[in-house]
């Protein structure tokens, strides 16, 4: 059985490796993962969005932060 896994926790690839260790899985791509890169490194950009609509996102954030403070 083949399944695919998003890390969100650093310590998860820690847990997956002694697991591995043990047998009990295999880890099939350990060069592709990067535990240390953060998510905003990792999309930032990804939206592609014009000025008009990074703006109008942006007012949205702030909007909805300014809805729970």
């Amino acid at each position: 059985m083949t399944l695919s896994v998003e890390l969100i926790h650093d310590g998860a690839f820690n847990l997956l490796s002694e697991m591995e260790k043990l047998r009990l899985i295999r880890i099939n791509n350990p060069d592709s993962v990067s535990v240390s890169e953060k998510l905003s490194e990792r999309f930032a950009g990804a939206l592609r969005l014009s000025d008009d609509e990074y703006n109008a996102f942006q007012k949205k954030i702030q909007d909805d932060r300014n809805e729970w403070a």
